[in-house]
């Protein structure tokens, strides 16, 4: 299929604005990847990425490798380059994501050779995935970047098959031969199957740890495919299962464990011959009924995985564009830069922070007024998803009752003159007269118990010491600061009050809208 690629745009962003794609294959087809932490800290771990941003800070970001995004949701999603621009985020946190040492080394090639961490990159930008999938299967087929393992290669396949293209369109998008795409698409199936059977058994397999080259070899054998009750419409695409449920779960199980239990299955089985004796042997089990076979009726059954289906003119009616500049001025006349995006998913939050970053600089007292409230909800919008509201409440109010029991043990000792009469009762009975034991039925988390909580407990290793200790600043003066702006009506709001409240809230805001998990 031919693609005019000269029509696609380009533009330079901020790497900190960049969102790696959680559902590149390099992370594991249908993993548990939630959000930008666990994609770098999954991307350090198999696929080299440390030693790619160690060569970056010694020898520099080679030109020419422009990584290819597109706009979903007004993120702009890396579909080609995830390596790369998980590199540069490395660099900017090191010690975040890196043992000691190796953070160590990064920090200092970072300090000799005056790197700028958060430099812009010139990107490509995708109209929409599909028409980016052709350059990103072609480049990872080959030598020009770091290769695909095979169950990448059939989990990028799988997604577009998802994605509702037909057999023919992917055909024709990555000119490839019908077999070499039927191949790909009949091994996710039977591995979608066999994971879902074998976590209802309390086992579990990740298509990215998982051989399926071995699955494909032993499944391509029409005796195996006769025996587990399968059968492949070569059209669509799709996988028919002809046996009754028990049977099939059983015989799939048997196989895939018959795969997994052998150390070496590649050597072990590399002749047809060898491949059937090994049928054979699972054959022998007591646990399955040989004398069903598979049957052509209307009660076959599809796989799984056709339920995933998307349909295809919905995906691509998703698809935005980048919003482009009507102007350009010499000078910035807000408080956010322009090309700042944060992205919570929620359409309230969402539309708060483009109604704030639109605001002008002597537009002082919105914004105080506005950021503070985007604070209190982005905060309470990040804990509930991350099921966090309980633990803050009870955190809080063990600090409020410590701090309270400390004021009434203050109180007694000063009556009396004598510490050792203020006994824990004495303390526990004025407490209760005074109604300070906090309920948790009625006990309500503000704003600064929220931060405090985050700040304490969430973020404390996610941010450089200078960072930590600007954000810490301030949630210790959040009376001083955005609550005056609120509450008193004598308290002047100026743009430095606005200009730092930015400055130290933007890491906290960006590290919460990162963290939510997908739904």
């Amino acid at each position: 299929m031919y693609v005019d690629y000269s029509e696609w745009d380009t533009y330079e962003y901020k790497v900190s604005s960049l969102v790696l794609d959680l559902s590149n294959p390099r992370l594991g087809y249908l993993s548990e990847v939630k959000n930008q932490t666990q994609a770098l800290q999954l991307l350090i771990k198999n696929e080299r990425v440390y030693e790619l941003a160690r060569k970056i800070s010694e020898e520099g970001y080679f030109v020419g490798e422009e990584p290819i995004i597109c706009i979903e949701k007004e993120k702009k999603i890396v579909l080609e380059g995830n390596r790369r621009i998980a590199a540069l985020k490395i660099l900017q946190n090191p010690a975040k994501f890196l043992p000691s040492i190796k953070a160590k080394i990064l920090q200092k090639n970072i300090i000799d050779n005056n790197i700028d961490v958060d430099r812009k990159i010139k990107c490509f930008i995708a109209p929409n995935r599909i028409l980016a999938n052709p350059i990103i299967y072609e480049r990872h087929r080959g030598d020009a970047v770091q290769k695909w393992k095979t169950g990448n290669q059939y989990a990028f396949v799988a997604k577009m098959y998802e994605e509702g293209l037909s057999i023919k369109d992917i055909c024709d998008l990555l000119n490839e031969t019908r077999a070499n795409i039927l191949n790909p698409l009949k091994t996710y199936h039977l591995f979608i199957e066999g994971q879902n059977i074998l976590q209802n058994r309390d086992e579990h397999i990740d298509f990215d740890t998982f051989d399926v080259t071995n699955l494909e070899r032993f499944c391509s054998l029409p005796e195996v495919s006769d025996f587990i009750g399968v059968r492949m419409d070569n059209d669509s695409g799709c996988l028919y299962i002809g046996l009754p449920k028990e049977e099939f779960e059983e015989r799939v199980f048997l196989v895939f464990k018959a795969i997994m239990n052998s150390d070496n299955f590649s050597r072990e089985y590399n002749r047809r011959d060898s491949l059937i004796q090994l049928l054979n042997r699972i054959k022998s089990s007591e646990s399955i009924n040989l004398s069903l076979s598979f049957s052509e009726n209307e009660s076959n059954i599809t796989s799984k995985s056709e339920n995933l289906k998307k349909n295809l003119e919905d995906e691509k009616a998703k698809i935005t564009t980048r919003r482009k500049r009507r102007y350009k001025t010499y000078f910035e006349n807000n408080i956010i830069p322009r090309e700042t995006d944060i992205f919570f998913g929620n359409n309230k939050l969402d539309s708060m922070f483009q109604e704030l970053k639109g605001l002008s600089l002597d537009k002082v007292n919105s914004f105080a007024f506005l950021i503070r409230a985007y604070l209190e909800q982005g905060l309470y919008y990040y804990l509930q998803k991350n099921n966090l509201l309980e633990e803050c409440h009870s955190l809080t109010m063990q600090e409020v009752k410590k701090s309270n029991e400390k004021k009434v043990h203050t109180l007694l000792t000063y009556l009396y003159k004598d510490k050792t009469v203020a006994t824990q009762d004495m303390v526990n009975t004025c407490m209760n007269i005074l109604r300070f034991n906090p309920s948790k039925d009625y006990y309500d988390v503000g704003l600064k118990a929220m931060l405090e909580y985050v700040v304490k407990y969430k973020v404390v290793n996610e941010f450089d010491t200078q960072t930590y200790k600007n954000l810490k600043d301030f949630v210790e003066r959040i009376k001083m600061g955005l609550d005056l702006a609120i509450h008193n009506i004598n308290n002047i709001v100026d743009l430095t009050h606005n200009r730092k409240a930015w400055c130290h809230l933007e890491p906290l805001l960006k590290f919460l809208s990162e963290n939510i998990p997908d739904e």
